[in-house]
């Protein structure tokens, strides 16, 4: 390791430590922006790792706040934009998504039924609200865990597992007074 390499660390630790002195003052933007501690915590951290990457391109007569507030709106508006093209993505996804392959053991009787429901699910599932949809669509129709499910949406696994038991509940509810 060279001397430059050491000044370099130096120099990059030094903007890291005032990165971190402006932790607070992000996660009250953060959280502004998101309303959940979990969500603003990790806006929080994605931005001061962001901004830590980008050092080089700081111009130090900036303010400093405004340069990671700037970066902290624009990531947010990004993580959005992502997540609604996602959905719309499911949607589609979700539209095209055929019964189960299993119908050749069946009657055509049997076949039309177990089509007919599936429709009448399909119509029951676009109307849940959003939140209880986007779970339902993703664990039953794209086999997606728990896991992935919270990467995906970017909700802790919990809020799934919640989310989940409450659509499928409405379903339930819904599918047997029809």
């Amino acid at each position: 390791m060279s001397l430059e390499d050491t000044g370099k660390r130096t120099v990059t630790d030094e903007f890291l430590e005032r990165l971190q002195q402006h932790r607070r003052y992000l996660y009250s933007i953060a959280y502004r922006l998101t309303g959940n501690p979990e969500d603003a915590k990790d806006l929080t951290q994605e931005t001061i790792w962001q901004a830590h990457r980008k050092s080089s391109k700081y111009v130090y007569e900036k303010s400093l706040k405004a340069w990671l507030r700037t970066m902290m709106t624009n990531r947010f508006r990004d993580q959005k934009r992502k997540k609604s093209l996602k959905l719309v993505a499911l949607e589609d996804a979700f539209i095209q998504s055929e019964p189960p392959h299993s119908t050749n053991m069946m009657s055509v009787e049997e076949q039309v039924e177990q089509r007919l429901l599936l429709e009448r699910v399909k119509e029951e599932i676009q109307d849940l609200p959003e939140i209880y949809r986007r779970v339902i669509v993703l664990r039953h129709f794209h086999s997606y865990s728990y896991t992935e499910i919270s990467e995906t949406l970017e909700i802790p696994e919990g809020t799934v597992k919640t989310q989940l038991f409450r659509a499928r509940k409405m379903l339930k509810e819904r599918l047997s007074k029809k």
